[in-house]
This record gives structure tokens, C-alpha cells and sequence, in this order.
């Protein structure tokens, strides 16, 4: 056969250009096949409890469909309420945020920042200086300027973040769709890894394998964590900001769970939303002061939770990454494909480690 009378670097030069092929394929198809790649990612995460199932004596099918069962009753229970009261926070968020009065806020902000300069500042000169600074334009154009900024980037991350899974679920078939793949992964997973090593050349196998190993303890740690991670910083959040009496906290407990997908963005989120969401219960008054201290000290505790108790026990040490490496990966993710970029930066760089890990032991380590 044609194929067979080729030589190794041919063949290892077809499989490359195939790689590459499929890759641009996947690209450009991405809104068709999105379905199917969360289907897959769906299937991963949900994979060690069917496993767990079965070590328990339960056969496959029965395993994936008990693991149904219980998430249908999760959804019908809790998801969906609690899903319906977050929606319903965030349509009566936008609607007051919608009703806030910049122009009357400046003119209160102004007026108390006079006062507190007529009281500190003895000297006419300064206080008129002041005085022009904060003049009534200028604060309304500032204003202005952090609200279209503010929406530019809101609308940007939420687009880029959300971007994919919009596509994934865009249709009621992908609804119905994804589900049903899922259920198939779930049941072929062993199958499908059998079939994904045979089209790796012998020569290669056991390299192959061993990567994929590594990759699957680290990889499947990361993503379970976070998720569980994530979750837990979402109750935690909206519990706190529950107890300190800001409004919609079921609304932004959630968020900001969500945006903690992303290292360092939880808690910066976090203090961005509790601030507008203040601003439009208290204006600018000593309540407002007095809330973002309690905010202030709901997220320190969070993030002290988070950061010494979640995020080394839940997700633990698997993903063994430089705090710079980190960071430099959530830039370079940002960069390229958006917040949804920053998502899988963290994902993405382990597999890169793994991958670059093993390469560097073939080229430099066999004597």
C-alpha cells in the first residue's frame, strides 16, 4: 500500500497536516460542532462519578442513567428556581440601574465634597481651586465617561465569555442535543479513549499514553475543582452580601461564582458590582460608605476562604503553576480569543506543561 511504503517523517508530516486540517475545520465549523465539544467536556467532568457507580456494582448504563435521574431532580428542584429568582434579580437590577440619575448624584456627591472641603481648608484660594475642579461639567462628564466605559467592557466580557455557549445553545435541537451526546459519551467514554489511542502510530503509543495520563490527573482536578470551587465561592458570596444588606445578592453571589472561573477576577468583580449596585440603593451617603465597608469585609473573608481553604484542598496542587505563569497565560488568553480566552487560559496551560514536559524528556533525556 501506498501509505505503508512511506517514510516515518511522510507519515509524522501526513498525521500533522491532518492535526491541522481538523483543527481549521473545527474552527470554522465551530457554531455547528459546539454542541458536540461540550458535550465531550460535559462527558469528562461527569465521568468519575459513573465511575464511582461502578465500583459500587452498578453496570454502566445503569450508572449514567442513576447519574440523570439525580440531576433531573437536581434541576427540577433547585436549578430551575433558583435560576428563575437570579433572572428576575438581574432584569430588576437593569431596570433600576437604568433609573439612576447621574446628573443628580454628581450634584449630591459635589455638594458633600464642598462641605467637607469648606471644613478642612481655611485658605480662600484653595477652596476655590477646589471648588472649580469639581465643578458640576466636569463630574458630569466624568461621569459619563465611566458609565460608557463601563458598559463597553460589561458588554465585552459578557460576549466573549458567553460567546460559545450562546452558539452551543442557540437552538432548542442543541438543547435537546446536547444532553443526548452527552448520555453517549458517558457511555463510550473507555471506547472512545481505545479508539482515540489507535490512531496514534505504535512507535508513539506509549508516549501518548503516559501524556494523557498526566493530562487527565491534572486536567480533571483543575475543572472539577473550579467548578466545585466556584460554586462554593458563589454561596459564600451571596450569603455575606445577604447578611450585610445589599440588594440582589442572590443575583450577585452567582457572578461573581462565575467569574471566579478566572484567577484574580472573582473578587475584583465582586467590589465592581457591589459598588454600582450600592450607589443605586444608598446614593452617595454615609450608608453607601458604611455598605462598601461591609463588603470590604465579606470579600476579605471570602477571599481568605478561597484562597488558603478551597483552592489548595478542593483544587489542589495537581496543576503545579507559577502564580506568574498564571498570570502571563490569563493576559495571553485575554488577548487572543477574549474572557472566554482567560476561562481556558489556566486549562489550556497545563495541558501545554504536560505536553512540553514530555517532549523535553524525548529529546533530552534518552542515552
Amino acid at each position: 500500500m501506498f501509505l505503508r511504503d512511506l517514510s516515518p517523517a511522510a507519515k509524522n508530516g501526513l498525521i500533522l497536516a491532518g492535526i491541522a486540517l481538523g483543527g481549521l475545520v473545527v474552527w470554522s465549523l465551530a457554531g455547528v460542532i459546539a454542541p458536540f465539544l461540550v458535550s465531550l467536556v460535559v462527558g469528562y467532568i461527569l465521568n468519575p462519578p459513573v465511575r464511582w457507580l461502578e465500583r459500587r456494582g452498578l453496570a454502566r448504563p445503569w450508572a449514567v442513567l442513576a447519574l440523570y435521574v439525580a440531576g433531573g431532580i437536581m434541576g427540577i428542584l433547585v436549578v430551575v428556581p433558583l435560576g428563575l429568582l437570579i433572572v428576575n434579580e438581574g432584569q430588576e437590577l437593569v431596570h433600576r440601574l437604568s433609573a439612576v440619575d447621574m446628573g443628580q448624584l454628581t450634584q449630591q456627591y459635589r455638594a458633600q465634597v464642598t462641605g467637607l472641603i469648606d471644613r478642612a481648608t481655611s485658605d480662600p484660594a484653595w477652596r476655590d481651586s477646589l471648588n472649580a475642579w469639581l465643578s458640576q461639567e466636569r463630574l458630569q462628564s466624568l461621569a459619563a465617561q465611566v458609565a460608557i466605559t463601563g458598559k463597553n467592557l460589561l458588554a465585552g466580557g459578557v460576549q466573549g465569555a458567553f460567546g460559545f455557549l450562546l452558539s452551543a445553545f442557540s437552538s432548542v435541537m442543541a438543547l435537546v442535543l446536547i444532553p443526548l451526546l452527552t448520555f453517549y459519551v458517558l457511555m463510550d467514554m473507555d471506547l472512545l479513549y481505545d479508539k482515540a489511542v489507535l490512531l496514534v502510530p505504535p512507535v508513539y503509543r506509549d508516549s501518548w499514553q503516559r501524556i494523557a495520563r498526566d493530562i487527565d490527573v491534572q486536567l480533571g482536578s483543575l475543572l472539577r475543582g473550579q467548578l466545585l470551587a466556584a460554586l462554593l465561592f458563589a454561596l459564600m458570596m451571596a450569603a455575606g452580601l445577604w447578611v450585610a444588606g445589599l440588594s440582589f445578592a442572590i443575583f450577585l453571589g452567582p457572578v461573581a461564582g462565575a467569574a471566579n472561573l478566572v484567577p484574580y477576577l472573582g473578587g475584583l468583580s465582586t467590589v465592581v458590582m457591589s459598588l454600582v449596585v450600592a450607589l443605586s440603593q444608598f446614593g452617595l451617603s454615609e450608608a453607601f460608605v458604611w455598605m462598601m465597608v461591609k463588603v470590604a469585609m465579606v470579600l476579605s473573608l471570602v477571599q481568605a476562604i478561597d484562597g488558603f481553604i478551597l483552592q489548595p484542598k478542593v483544587i489542589g496542587e495537581t496543576a503545579g503553576l507559577h502564580p506568574l505563569a498564571v498570570m502571563l497565560a490569563l493576559l495571553v488568553g485575554g488577548s487572543l480569543f477574549g474572557f472566554a480566552g482567560m476561562i481556558l487560559a489556566v486549562p489550556v496551560t497545563c495541558i501545554l506543561k504536560v505536553v512540553t514536559r514530555e517532549l523535553y524528556h524525548e529529546l533530552y533525556d534518552q542515552s
